[in-house]
């Protein structure tokens, strides 16, 4: 086991107790994202962000001794690592999620802020429509009430499908004409912003 497992791991084990399995992994995703290559393992900044995130400042204090705590467990009382299979890992090892999530911000950042809101209030409503699996239903409600955070991985077939019931709430609220102008700039958008996402969009669109 290599010592990258092992953290991840014992990060799965110290989080086990305070959040549910899909926020397990997405918080362990996000140490692998943004806290892995660092020279110093940073536990506090880390446990600041996870407070953020899921809302835990109130048991700070607790998460953050239960996971130094967790470091120190021999491997066999250690959780399985959570980003060990593909299906499970985090969005940015997903590039369709990776491109609907860049899409759909860049969507709501060309509207104002009412017109943003509306939107997405919008596609929550639409999603008890959708006919998703409860779990995948409860990551994108999450991800459209937080879209700082990470959407939980999903198939390309799903996102294409919200990708046009998107298209199809905004042409209802703005009309088809300024519907597809909004589109086309978010999707040419994403291409310069993050080239690497260009195949991706383009299987969604």
């Amino acid at each position: 086991m290599s010592p990258e497992e092992r953290r991840r791991r014992a990060l799965a084990t110290g989080l086990a107790p305070y959040l549910d399995a899909r926020d397990v992994v997405e918080a362990v995703a996000l140490w692998q994202r943004e806290y892995a290559d660092r020279p110093r393992f940073s536990l506090q900044g880390y446990v600041s962000d996870l407070c953020k995130r899921f809302d835990l400042a109130g048991r700070r204090h607790d998460l953050h001794l239960n996971l130094v705590q967790a470091m120190s467990l021999p491997e066999r009382r250690l959780a399985a690592d959570p980003l060990a299979h593909p299906e499970r890992a985090n969005a940015a090892g997903h590039p369709c999620t990776a491109a609907f999530q860049a899409l759909m911000s860049a969507l709501w950042a060309q509207l104002n802020e009412a017109e943003a809101s509306q939107l997405r209030l919008d596609q929550l409503t639409d999603l008890r429509r959708a006919g998703l699996p409860d779990d995948h239903r409860q990551g994108v409600e999450y991800w459209f009430n937080h879209p700082r955070a990470d959407l939980i991985p999903l198939d390309r077939g799903t996102l294409a499908a919200l990708v046009n019931r998107g298209y199809v709430l905004l042409c209802e609220r703005f009309g088809p004409v300024r519907a597809d102008r909004l589109l086309k700039a978010a999707a040419d958008q994403v291409r310069r912003d993050r080239p690497e996402l260009g195949g991706a969009l383009g299987t969604l669109l």
